[in-house]
């Protein structure tokens, strides 16, 4: 079918036009309010009561523990565990798992939310799906579950997000919206790992979120992909922009920015006995292909009112996709804007990979306090050394009080008060850990009672 081209000014693309302090300011002050009916923390134990207090140690504690309409939260730190969610909520009332209010939680390996699970809210979380496995992750095989506001990458080690299946279960009314989709897929690309693959799964919503450098396509439709609605996303770098195959029907592209594929196409079809599909209203640009759109010619779907122009991104290097002012893709009505940027990348820890946490803020006589960390040697990669060193501040200078021993993931150690501060002067100590690969950590204060 021949494509429509419309002049770039009469384009509907409702997507990040976006100002830096738009929405995405108004999402994190929603998030800055959630009640944590459940909490987990890296330096917890499963036998406490998971209170702010008392926290859990880990996300399958966590999970067991919530009830239809609860919400559990993980205290920052990097969570190195897979995890199945087999039990959600209802409707009106859904299990949801997010970051602790004003922190940022990292779950390092495959998620799955199996067939039993229904009504489950994902949020506010880094997603880092590799697992040793090498299975696609998240993976949704239960209905009416969201992901909203998280990071989700796998470093190139595989598919991300898996939607429905055949054998573990069709997905239902999955929603995906406000995230960051990237870095998916091995390299080089193999034409089987992709960002989203909506496999089998009916009124799936995908919108609003940034879906960039995964090796094969961003978005895939196949085999039996039904009712999936694709919008106000931007899809750039990717191998391959979206693709409709197979059975898949009834799915509408509309209002994205796709642009810039780097193996194929920005739209394409393969195989499609499927109808039902419209490609319409998108902004597409290639420069690798004639005539700039990407589009694939033999594509067997309606591919409408779409404008081939160049996004002008505010900094696509360093994945910043929010559309400049002038850019020929923004709406000229404003007014549409139904969501806003997704989530920031992780900032970098600006050399402290190392995190201190005392199991009070106060020691007594005859006591012992518990001082634990966690170290990193990059963003999710465990440090590795046996041992770390632990200092307190004396006379101006960090002095070594003790060594901390690896237990598990975590360095730990007991601490009786005169190993802090002289007994007959009680005061309030600042206290460091040192871990070889990683550096230094916070500094944790604590008093010493008499």
């Amino acid at each position: 079918m021949p494509l429509k081209l419309l002049a770039a000014t009469a384009l509907v693309v409702a997507i990040v036009c976006i100002q830096a302090t738009g929405s995405q300011g108004a999402t994190e002050a929603i998030h800055s309010k959630v009640t944590c009916d459940r909490v987990a923390s890296t330096l917890g134990s499963d036998s406490y009561a998971g209170t702010v207090t008392y926290p859990y140690a880990t996300v399958a504690k966590l999970l067991s523990s919530l009830r239809a309409g609860q919400t559990g939260c993980l205290r920052a730190g990097v969570y190195e565990q897979d995890v199945e969610v087999v039990r959600g909520g209802t409707a009106g009332e859904p299990v949801t798992l997010t970051s602790y209010p004003g922190e940022r939680a990292i779950l390092l390996g495959r998620l799955v939310i199996a067939e039993t699970a229904n009504w489950v809210v994902v949020e506010q979380l880094d997603l880092d799906g590799r697992n040793e496995a090498r299975l696609p992750s998240p993976t949704v095989n239960g209905d009416n579950v969201t992901f909203r506001g998280n990071d989700v990458t796998n470093q190139h080690t595989g598919i991300c997000f898996l939607l429905g299946s055949d054998e573990w279960g069709r997905a239902r009314g999955t929603v995906i919206e406000r995230n960051r989709i990237h870095n998916c897929g091995h390299l080089p690309p193999t034409n089987h790992d992709h960002g989203i693959y909506v496999e089998v799964s009916e009124g799936a919503r995908i919108t609003d979120n940034w879906i960039y450098d995964n090796a094969d396509r961003g978005i895939q439709l196949f085999p039996d992909a039904q009712r999936t609605y694709v919008a106000r996303n931007v899809i750039d770098g990717n191998g391959q922009g979206v693709l409709f195959s197979r059975d898949s029907s009834n799915n509408v592209v509309e209002q994205n920015v796709i642009s810039n594929p780097v193996v194929r196409y920005n739209l394409e079809t393969f195989a499609l006995e499927g109808d039902g599909n419209i490609a319409r209203r998108n902004c597409v640009w290639s420069t690798r292909h004639w005539g700039n759109s990407g589009i694939q010619l033999e594509i067997g779907v309606p591919v409408v009112e779409n404008v081939v122009t160049e996004p002008s991104f505010a900094n696509r290097e360093a994945k910043d996709f929010r559309l400049l002012p002038a850019s020929a893709c923004v709406n000229v009505s404003r007014s549409t804007l139904t969501a806003g940027a997704p989530p920031a990348p992780p900032r970098k820890r600006s050399g402290r990979l190392v995190r201190l946490r005392a199991g009070s803020r106060s020691v007594w006589p005859g006591g012992r306090l518990l001082l634990s960390a966690r170290a990193w040697t990059s963003v999710a990669s465990p440090a590795r050394a046996r041992s770390a060193v632990l200092r307190v501040r004396r006379a101006g200078a960090w002095r070594r009080v003790a060594k901390m021993r690896l237990r598990g993931t975590r360095y730990a150690v007991r601490l009786r008060p005169d190993q802090l501060s002289d007994p007959i002067r009680p005061r309030r100590v600042r206290l460091r850990a040192y871990v070889r690969g990683a550096g230094r950590s916070n500094i944790v204060r604590v008093r010493v009672r008499r």
